[in-house]
């Protein structure tokens, strides 16, 4: 399942737009006349299109064309159908860190990482590119002022530059500090012409997400009345100084617009459940994508000029429930589906990846998957979450994984004290940090899961850390305070090759040769270990990167269902350990493994803490950790 996403509309064309919807299985461009209501696919890319936008006069679309492994080149085609071309000619292949265009259009800046580095350059679209900067590891470009004149870029949030201006004419720069106790993230410039710059931000400090903002030669303006105690995105909306604010708390999501210089935000009405992306429409309708636990995502508008009648959701579907676990530090939220019946049942809990993300009130179509199935499946909100506000992200003293899996063993406990789940019948599933937090906790805990099952893990903290992406190795060292280099005790602690004499199985992993995030070198390593040691294990090596497509997704989770209901029957006792455990599924060459793509089910393709508009040009820096 591919999940829709947001349109991107143009500026000074307010009848054009651009989409992202699923085509054959992969998500490609869809061009949208607004005036006539005409949909029409414009891309057929191979790999499937992840980032696009729009011209300010509408009349081109950019799109990036990446290999699986995330490397590509901006392309550039006319609206109205027609081959596509460079973006920006002589613009080196890399990784999309960002792009953005001039209130006339006749400027566009591009980062691409390329080397560990975040290389900028900036050109006529569609004419040649000229080198402006580089700038070591990653670095991504934020916005460019409509009148072309100031580059935003992101730095680390909580580094002494958590944001660097850039005057393009003279290279004059302005650094806006974070800190150890306040995390900086820059959103976009204001999008009026005329006025001074003034440069959008969210401030993290004094356990609150407040809304500020910046002006060349002055310091940060923080609007209190726009603080929040859970995380928040903002966005400018169409004229004035009216911001629209989207607050995730819970695993819901709410929208407020207020304006910046006076009166109360007002609650704009969208139905209960998350809100996985917004744009905003030149008119100043707000297109998002929406859902809720049992209602695929899907495209709601809301007019705040009209009146706040709220939009009705579909009932609260049956078998689903909040469970809240107490613990000394403060309460841990999982969302929780059964199958028919009464309970107990064997259980599963799905872990999300990030660390920086969380479950939510949102359609996983694993969940309809593993209750049809007849499991329990509980998503749980482990510390380190979004959602929660800053304590819950990140007060856990370093304690990489160590502190989760406390988390996640007092949810154990707690579901079968409810009655929920059999003892002795749990299991863990997770992708990405997900998956690593599996692999983790059968060698710290071996007698608490009975099952885990591992896709696109980290298997070996420091191997991961020296060959993955820049931006994923700084996010490991925000994580535990350092590199491994210099806390090396850490790494050791969190590191699942740390307690592999422990572990026992049985254990699926699943895994991509090419992952440029969690890489196979050191999913390798652990495998092979665990075949040393004899543990009931099956391995499905795959290509397509972190991120493939949807069928290879089916893939992946048909082959991890087959396993966990073989050692985690949904009804009756468990049989004995499969004899065909051990396997490695590769075709007979080891560099091209059987199976398909897969990806992340769709849940964790939009991040609240994506401070900035969905799209290529202003992701926020956290986009960058495993997921």
């Amino acid at each position: 399942m591919i999940a829709p996403r947001a349109p991107a509309f143009a500026a000074a064309a307010p009848l054009r737009a651009v989409e992202l919807d699923d085509v054959a299985g992969r998500p490609q461009v869809v061009a949208w006349d607004r005036a006539t209501g005409q949909r029409r696919v414009l891309t057929r890319a191979r790999h499937g299109v992840d980032a696009c936008d729009l011209e300010p006069d509408g009349g081109h679309v950019w799109w990036f064309d990446a290999d699986p492994d995330g490397v590509g080149a901006w392309r550039r085609q006319p609206f109205d159908g027609g081959p596509a071309a460079p973006a920006l000619t002589g613009l080196p292949r890399g990784r999309p860190y960002g792009i953005a265009f001039d209130h006339a259009g006749t400027l566009a800046v591009v980062c691409v990482g390329h080397d560990a580095e975040s290389r900028y350059h900036l050109g006529p679209p569609g004419g040649p590119a000229r080198p402006l900067a580089a700038v070591a590891g990653y670095a991504p470009l934020v916005d460019l002022s409509p009148d072309g004149t100031l580059l935003a870029l992101a730095g680390r949030p909580d580094g002494p530059v958590a944001v660097t201006v850039v005057r393009r004419t003279d290279g004059h720069t302005e650094a806006l500090a974070g800190g150890p106790h306040r995390r900086v993230w820059a959103l976009e410039f204001r999008p009026d012409p005329a006025g001074d710059a003034e440069l959008l931000l969210v401030v993290e400090a004094g356990g609150h997400y407040t809304v500020g903002t910046w002006r060349p030669g002055r310091n940060v303006r923080l609007h209190e009345r726009l603080a929040f105690d859970t995380e928040i995105t903002a966005h400018w909306h169409v004229d004035g100084r009216r911001v629209l604010v989207q607050q995730d708390r819970a695993g819901r999501s709410r929208l407020l617009l207020t304006d910046l210089d006076g009166g109360e935000p007002a609650v704009l009405p969208t139905p209960a459940g998350t809100i996985l992306e917004l744009a905003c429409a030149p008119e100043g309708t707000i297109h998002y994508v929406w859902s809720r636990e049992a209602t695929p995502p899907r495209r709601l508008v809301v007019d705040p000029a009209a009146d706040p009648r709220p939009t009705p959701g579909p009932p609260a579907a049956p078998g689903r429930r909040e469970v809240w676990t107490p613990q000394p530090y403060g309460r841990i939220h999982s969302f929780l589906a059964t199958p028919p019946g009464t309970g107990p049942w064997p259980t599963i809990l799905l872990l999300h990846g990030g660390p920086f993300l969380h479950d939510r009130d949102s359609y996983d179509p694993r969940v309809e998957l593993l209750t049809g199935a007849g499991y329990a499946v509980v998503r749980t909100n482990y510390r380190g979450s979004t959602g929660y506000g800053p304590r819950w992200r990140h007060d856990f003293g370093h304690r990489v994984g160590l502190a989760q899996l406390e988390d996640l063993d007092a949810v154990r406990r707690h579901l079968v004290a409810l009655g929920v789940a059999q003892p002795g019948r749990i299991g863990l599933c997770g992708y990405s940090w997900g998956g690593y937090l599996v692999l983790l906790a059968l060698g710290v805990a071996p007698d608490d899961w009975a099952v885990g099952l591992a896709v696109s893990p980290v298997a070996d903290y420091a191997t991961a850390h020296r060959v993955t992406l820049p931006a994923v190795r700084e996010a490991d060292e925000e994580l535990f305070g350092g590199t491994p280099a210099e806390v090396p005790d850490r790494y050791r602690a969190a590191d699942p090759m740390t307690y592999l004499d422990r572990v026992r199985g049985p254990l699926f992993v699943a895994a991509a040769t090419d992952d440029e995030r969690c890489p196979a070198e050191a999913v390798g390593r652990y495998v092979a270990a665990l075949r040393d040691r004899a543990v009931p294990h099956e391995v499905l090596w795959t290509t397509g990167g972190h991120h493939g497509d949807a069928a290879g997704q089916s893939v992946v989770f048909a082959a991890l269902l087959r396993y966990a209901t073989a050692v985690l029957p949904p009804y009756g006792p468990p049989p004995a350990a499969p004899s065909q455990d051990h396997r490695d599924r590769r075709g007979p060459n080891p560099d091209r493994p059987e199976g398909g793509e897969f990806n992340e089910a769709t849940h964790c393709a939009a991040r609240p803490d994506q401070h900035g508009r969905a799209g290529p040009r202003r992701r926020h820096r956290q986009d960058a950790p495993r997921s």
